[in-house]
């Protein structure tokens, strides 16, 4: 039992195992939070509202040690791989790169929504967050699905011929 916990946490050490454990959670977190979000608006509840932000926001936060690992995994990941997929792998790690703007930004927006709770404009900022929120965890859901055809090409939707 206790070498298995060693292992355990060696792996997750591990730049190539962390950065799958990372990969998902924006989309799962966007997800959550945005739930957790609109049941807490329409419930009147200003905690849970709040709960419901930081998630948001510490999941999106979560993209920058994504892409570290991600990058320090990737020359094992391409020796690892069929020739054929990296240049697919470095498409999807570069695609990873150029987006992760959006996730700071969301990050940033939410620490501000938390700062202005209960204020002024806090509706506002509200919507913002929610509006921002779920064009993110489209791209959340996007980004997950080209990562899953990258690594399991079996799933990629076949055209048709002709």
């Amino acid at each position: 039992m206790w070498r298995e916990v060693i292992t355990l946490w060696q792996s997750v050490r591990d730049p190539e195992y962390a950065h799958l454990l990372l990969e998902p959670l924006p989309l799962y977190g966007l997800g959550l939070g945005l739930i957790l979000l609109t049941v807490a608006t329409l419930a009147g509840e200003t905690k849970s509202r709040l709960l419901a932000i930081a998630l948001m926001g510490l999941s999106c936060a979560s993209v920058g040690p994504y892409l570290s690992f991600r990058l320090s995994a990737t020359p094992r990941i391409l020796a690892t791989r069929p020739v054929a997929a990296g240049p697919e792998i470095e498409r999807q790690t570069q695609l990873r790169q150029q987006v992760a703007w959006a996730y700071h930004l969301m990050s940033g927006a939410c620490l501000v929504a938390l700062g202005m709770a209960g204020r002024r404009h806090g509706r506002h900022v509200l919507a913002v967050i929610f509006l921002g929120g779920t064009a993110l965890f489209w791209l959340s859901l996007w980004l997950h699905k080209k990562e899953c055809e990258v690594y399991h090409p079996n799933i990629r939707r076949l055209v048709s011929p002709g």
